[in-house]
Order: structure tokens, then sequence, then C-alpha cells
């Protein structure tokens, strides 16, 4: 996502960006003029095939149509000095895409093992493979999901009964949700596990009893009753109609980690 463009400043910055027309500092100075530190970006992210046939980053404009280096004439360091990929830098010449792998294996390495357990391995794969390395960044560098992965990464186990055992948090669920996704945890009705969870909460609430057994049977003769028949009635569905046959469930949405977790 670009960031969002202050106001221009004519007075201070009299000369307009060639690209945009906008009064913004320029930064660079390229073939076809002057250009401010927004389209520098954008130039640095424009992606796709050149007139010549040269596929990757195109930061130079010819005709009004994006261009390579080579045919723009532009002078521009975008290859990646650890996989040799024309992408975004992001430090110590390496792009997003590396950067967030080497901090994935790092979280989720044990360091007293020097390893990475087995069934760790789908989620690193995930979460290195998403669409925008830089989002991915963005949301594993929070302190939260930083700490959680590197619990994980210590955990004796990887199963449901060990992720209950962590701290609650969207960070949790949607890491679960991704090891389910990739068969190294079984499918159940988080749904269900959820409920159950906020009942036992509720009823040690009730200190008296005799309130705490009415209570208790309203939940099991109500609302589980009442969860069971909808259940049955599912998975009746299913079968009748054969859904159920390679029923996995959608696949997540790389994209919008940073928002959801």
């Amino acid at each position: 996502m670009s960031r969002p463009r202050k106001a221009e400043d004519p007075i201070r910055w009299p000369v307009p960006c060639n690209r945009c027309g906008q009064h913004h500092q320029t930064v660079a100075r390229w073939p076809d003029g002057g250009v401010c530190g927004y389209c520098y970006q954008q130039a640095k992210r424009t992606r796709g095939t050149c007139a010549c046939g040269h596929e990757g980053v195109l930061p130079g404009l010819i005709d009004n149509q994006p261009a390579c280096r080579r045919c723009s004439g532009i002078r521009l360091n975008i290859d990646c000095r650890t996989c040799g990929t024309e992408d975004e830098l992001y430090s110590g010449g390496r792009c997003w895409a590396c950067v967030l792998g080497n901090v994935v294996d790092d979280l989720l390495t044990n360091q007293a093992t020097g390893s990475m357990a087995n069934e760790l391995i789908p989620l690193a794969a995930a979460l290195k493979s998403m669409k925008r390395a830089n989002s991915g960044m963005t949301w594993i560098q929070q302190k939260h999901v930083a700490a959680f992965l590197r619990n994980l990464a210590v955990a004796p186990d990887i199963t449901h009964e060990t992720f209950d055992g962590l701290p609650d948090s969207r960070t949790r669920e949607y890491v679960r949700g991704l090891l389910t996704e990739y068969g190294v945890l079984p499918q159940r009705d988080e749904l269900r596990m959820r409920y159950d969870r906020w009942a036992a909460e509720a009823l040690e609430r009730v200190r008296d009893p005799q309130n705490r057994e009415v209570i208790r049977r309203y939940i099991r003769w109500h609302h589980q009753r009442r969860m069971n028949l909808m259940e049955v009635a599912r998975g009746t569905f299913l079968r009748q109609t054969g859904s159920h046959r390679g029923h996995r469930p959608p696949q997540l949405a790389h994209r919008t980690w940073h928002q959801t977790a």
C-alpha cells in the first residue's frame, strides 16, 4: 500500500515532479526528468513485461508506458543480493520476501535445539509464501505475534490442546487455522469448542450451588441440545449432497494477515 501523500508545497519545492506534476521534494533525476519520493516508490513497485520482453520491475516510462531499466536508461538497485530477483529492497540489499523468510525461520526455530519442529514447517512455508511480503513483515513484527510464534517454537507438541493452553487471541486462532488448513492439525468444530469453554467459565462465576445447577441444566438441555440438532442436520445435508467428500476450509487470505490477526 502506498503511503498517503502530504499536501504539496509549491513554495518550498517550486519545480514539480515530472511524473505526477505535484510539488514535492525531488529524490531522483532520471532520463524522463525529476521524480518525487512518492513516484520513486511507485516506480520500484511497478511490475510487468517491458516492450522488449523483459519481465520484472519496470521503473521507467517510455511513451507513458512502463519500461525496464535497460530500455529507459534508469540506474536503480532493485536486485536482491540473496535471491537475485528484481524487487523492492527492504534492508541489507535484500527484498521483502527474503527478509520475511529469515524472520519466520528465526521465530519458529527452537533456539535450544537449533531446529524447527516438523509440524511447523508447513506453517513456515505458508507465512513465507504470502503475496505481499511487506504486509507479512508488518504483521509478524508486532510484539504479540512474534512472542506467540516463539512460544509455539518451543511447545513440546503441536496439538489443539497445546493451542488451547496458550493465551486466547486472534493470533492464536489464525495460526491454528493455518495449521488446520495445511493438515498439521485435524479438523474440529471451533465454534462448539468456544461455546463449551464459555459455558464452563459462565458456570464457574455462579456462586450459589442451586442456581449453578439450574443454569447447568439450561445450558445442557436447551443450548447444547439445539446445537446437537443443528449439527445432525448439517451432517445429513453433507451426506445427501456429497459435499463432505474432499471438504476443506476456505483458503486463508494471506493478504489480510496484518488486519485480522
